[in-house]
């Protein structure tokens, strides 16, 4: 019984694109590999003795392509969820970083938690929207012998791992969470725990 959350491939976007909602492709051929990473969550859930029974995933392509392909490879449920999706920068999304104007980067970089880019959102407010997607696969990630995949991004990622830390939501946990990693929680009386954190290597 777990929960599952994983990271998409890496994405085709220059270096230094501003992109939460933005929907940017997957590079092509993925890195890494849809099958490696597929390699990689088997071996996870072996190790943990699981079996996956469900699969759910960021509406973003970038998620929702290796959704489908580890959810065909499992004979496994797919179901996209919003709540699932990378903070949204609003306004910003799809401009560079060094062509957003200081006056407004500036501010919000110093409380992300509380200050939003402009249409945007708050780290709070993905904070308040990823945990209801988590506790919404509660009952599932429960069930004996069996494990759900969230596939979605590193940001909700690492609000979850915090959690499951005991750790504030911001600043940052200071994790790599790589392109294609997995981290693992199980459920517990009063919250999450991570146990297992695996890199797909």
């Amino acid at each position: 019984m777990a929960l599952i959350l994983l990271r998409h491939t890496r994405v085709d976007a220059p270096a230094g694109l501003c992109y939460g909602w933005h929907d940017v492709a997957l590079l092509a051929p993925p890195q890494p590999s849809f099958d490696e990473v597929h390699t990689a969550l088997q071996a996870l859930l072996s190790r943990l003795g699981l079996k996956l029974a469900e699969v759910h995933s960021s509406p973003l392509q970038r998620a929702t392509l290796l959704a489908q392909h580890l959810a065909e490879a499992h004979a496994a449920r797919l179901t996209l969820d919003a709540r699932w999706r990378e903070l949204s920068f609003g306004e910003w999304e799809g401009k560079r970083w060094d062509f957003i104007d200081r006056a407004q980067s500036d501010p919000w970089a110093e409380d992300p938690l509380h200050r939003a880019p402009p249409g945007g959102e708050t780290l709070a407010t993905l904070a308040e929207r990823v945990r209801a997607a988590r506790d919404g696969l509660r009952d599932a990630a429960s069930r004996p012998g069996e494990a759900v995949l969230a596939v979605g991004h590193a940001g909700p990622m690492r609000l979850l791992l915090a959690d499951a830390l005991g750790l504030p939501p911001y600043p940052p946990v200071e994790r790599s969470l790589d392109f294609g990693g997995l981290l693992a929680l199980v459920p517990t009386d009063d919250g999450w725990r991570l146990v297992e954190e695996s890199p797909c290597s």
